[in-house]
């Protein structure tokens, strides 16, 4: 049943308390002022009634909230439901307090109990326009009983009443419509807002063409975790890889062929991360990774499988296919490397090892 928009259920939640508090204030008076007329005994049970609907609402509050929380769309239908049965019980109770006027109070007091539920139902505009099917329901269930109570007494007045009952009801519903769709655009613009912002936050830390963190991230963060595992003692290793003879690759098959292979590597190499390991296009050709609770002898491993994995996947574009090796340097955090300038310094040395040494190899080697 339920297609309203999460943030419009919410708003209805977070207006609950003060609408139940109303509707007491509103109740007491009407206790207060019909005292009188009306048996204390039968006051007592109504407004008791009404005490068990506050509950109810509030209950049904909770309800929604936790299933907002918890995603659960069965959940949601379910409380709209209830909501709705509420909404006829809370019409069903001040319907019981016009037909207590009728036994017990003079006229014209059924005109009061008129203007009452009409100050009611226009104050709820504001609370439950966010929910309409259930305003709709409220609304019809407040408003039908007192058009047929004015039928009921069938004088000039009475008949007015209904008069204005015919206007009251669509303009009351559009109002409520109104409410709804400035609501929505609200809920909308804001949601258009934070995607934009999102997208910017996004764009601050991640490179553009392989979606992976992009150099000023990866050194943010990396300076973060070495000073954690200094602290606790904990190995880090650090990995430079760097695509070997990537001028031959633009120079020779075209820029798009260049692009193309960045990505195809990036994905291949993230696909062997671990979900703590950092992974970051730091140059053109050239990617880092940042191995937390990793020894220099796993994360030579790590390197090697790294390095078979790329060796064994050649791109193709165009029906050529091209070959691709990357040549890995591998450094650990340690006495002689204790800082993350210090860290890169020597796994940037050892990748230019291991290109000086032949390319498509690791340094230093398992």
């Amino acid at each position: 049943m339920t297609a309203v928009h999460p943030k419009l259920i919410k708003s209805a939640i977070n207006q609950t308390p003060m609408a139940m508090l109303g509707m007491l204030v509103v109740s007491i008076a009407f206790i207060v002022i019909f005292s009188r007329y009306i048996p204390l005994t039968v006051l007592a049970i109504w407004f008791g009634c009404q005490l068990l609907l506050a509950a109810l609402r509030i209950s049904n509050a909770l309800l929604f909230k936790k299933c907002l929380t918890a995603e659960d769309e069965k959940g949601l239908v379910s409380n709209e439901w209830f909501f709705i049965l509420l909404n006829v019980y809370q019409a069903a109770t001040w319907t019981a307090s016009s037909i207590l006027l009728i036994i017990y109070a003079p006229q014209p007091f059924e005109l009061v109990s008129f203007v009452v539920t009409i100050g009611i139902i226009t104050a709820a505009t504001l609370t439950m326009s966010s929910l309409f099917r259930v305003y709709l329901v409220f609304i019809l269930g407040m408003m039908i009983p007192q058009i047929a109570i004015m039928f009921y007494y069938g004088e000039h007045q009475h008949i007015a009443m209904v008069i204005f009952s015919v206007i009251y009801i669509p303009a009351t519903l559009l109002l409520s419509k109104s409410i709804l769709n400035s609501q929505l655009s609200n809920i909308k613009a804001h949601e258009e807002l934070e995607r934009t912002a999102q997208a910017f936050r996004k764009q601050s830390f991640t490179d553009n063409l392989t979606n992976l963190y992009n150099r000023r991230y990866f050194f943010e963060n990396a300076v973060n975790i070495l000073l954690m595992a200094n602290r606790e003692n904990q190995p880090v290793a650090l990995l430079m890889l760097d695509i070997d003879h990537f001028k031959k690759i633009n120079d020779t098959y075209g820029h798009q062929a260049g692009d193309q292979a960045l990505i195809s590597v990036s994905q291949n190499i993230q696909a062997l991360m671990r979900k703590s390991d950092i992974l970051a296009r730091v140059g053109g050709e050239e990617f880092a990774i940042l191995l937390p609770n990793t020894s220099l002898d796993g994360a030579k491993l790590i390197a090697e499988k790294i390095r078979l994995n790329i060796a064994n996947q050649p791109i193709v574009m165009d029906d050529i296919r091209i070959d691709m090796q990357l040549s890995i340097g591998v450094a650990e955090l340690n006495d002689d490397n204790p800082t993350m300038e210090k860290l890169y310094m020597r796994a940037d040395k050892h990748l230019y090892l291991a290109k000086q040494n032949g390319r498509n190899q690791c340094y230093p080697s398992i």
